[in-house]
């Protein structure tokens, strides 16, 4: 995956076009004065906005395509002869007008970038797994792009794919579906899967029928549909998050109840998943402070099938938890988690992980 890099006149006055870029592609904000400190080779795509730059702000730009391997995209107001004019002189041909929509500036750096929502690898898994994983993977990046262009929400392939992946746990197993997952190369892909694996396997173990499976995985893929408004540089940031960091992304049930307010399209109770999965019993959650009963059973399993995840997974920055520590941390929670219902997930997941021992050993 190449690194692209967004150079801007001041950190401040980031236009909202490439403030949505930044949570699509994991880009890099980089001061135009200092872009020549930077080592940019040839996996660099430099995007610059030249609206309003300076003679003094203009200078440091033609170095980058004289003296580095990078690609440049320059956004320009196309019918601006002047824009275009200097952009070119500085190198800038690949250029794209400011006034066009969102969904073509994406697709233009996908072109460049590569498609971020694809895995790495295949691994050793059966062609219909990686079948599931990269449909649910292609779902996942379509919902980004919905919610940040203000279409209509692709609710219904979302459902396919919560589908895709019920059967696949049905025939594979949880394990197997972990495994393929855990091969993509952003966090937060990784993550909404490992929690729609989590959650179905969930559900079948409380014997629900298999609408529930489904609604609870889409449920799953749709929970942290506010992140979609955090720089991905933050949401993969390979290193510990800075208090600042950690606020904002403690506010992204608050961004998924303003996205989701205006799609009627989505279910009202796919809607609780993503804005009340950080409730916690005792009323010490976030973002509505809610307790006991104004918590549904479904938020209930996914805060847990949530917690368990981001536990468990592996990070540049951390070991991943066993499964058995897991549950150590979780049920020193306390009276935050439904103490039934987490017995019950520890009960079916640990039984999967020493299954999955077993067969390994075989």
């Amino acid at each position: 995956m190449k690194q692209l890099y967004i150079a801007v006149m001041d950190f401040g006055k980031v236009s909202k076009q490439l403030m949505k870029v930044a949570a699509v592609f994991p880009a890099r904000l980089v001061p135009i004065a200092k872009l020549g400190s930077i080592e940019l080779d040839s996996n660099a795509v430099v995007v610059v906005e030249f609206q309003n730059l300076t003679t003094r702000q203009l200078s440091p730009l033609k170095a980058v395509n004289e003296k580095t391997e990078a690609t440049t995209l320059g956004i320009v107001e196309l019918n601006n002869r002047q824009q275009v004019l200097q952009a070119r002189e500085l190198g800038f041909f690949n250029l794209v007008d400011k006034r066009g929509s969102l969904t073509l500036l994406l697709i233009k750096l996908r072109e460049m970038l590569g498609d971020y929502s694809k895995l790495q690898e295949s691994g050793d898994f059966s062609e219909k797994l990686v079948k599931t994983v990269q449909s649910a993977c292609t779902s996942f990046n379509q919902l980004s792009i919905s919610a940040l262009t203000d279409e209509p929400l692709p609710v219904t392939k979302l459902a396919q794919s919560a589908k895709d992946i019920t059967e696949s746990i049905e025939t594979e197993g949880l394990d197997s579906w972990l495994a393929a997952v855990q091969n993509h190369h952003s966090h937060t892909y990784c993550h909404s899967m490992m929690v729609a694996g989590h959650a179905i396997a969930f559900s079948k173990a409380l014997g629900k029928p298999k609408d529930h499976q489904i609604f609870i995985g889409l449920g799953a893929l749709v929970h942290d549909l506010g992140k979609i408004r955090i720089p991905l540089s933050i949401l993969d940031k390979r290193g510990p998050l800075t208090e600042q960091e950690r606020a904002l992304i403690d506010k992204h049930p608050v961004f998924s109840r303003e996205i989701l307010k205006s799609h009627s399209e989505v279910p009202s109770e796919v809607v609780e998943l993503a804005v009340s999965h950080h409730e916690f019993l005792d009323g010490t959650g976030y973002p509505d402070k809610l307790s006991g009963d104004q918590i549904s059973q479904a938020v209930r399993m996914m805060t847990i099938a949530d917690i368990y995840s981001a536990l468990t997974e592996k990070r540049a920055y951390k070991d991943s938890y066993s499964p058995r520590q897991a549950f150590g941390i979780m049920s020193e929670m306390g009276g935050k988690l439904d103490a039934d219902l987490l017995r019950s997930f520890r009960d079916a997941t640990l039984e999967t992980d020493l299954g999955h021992l077993r067969r390994a050993a075989v």
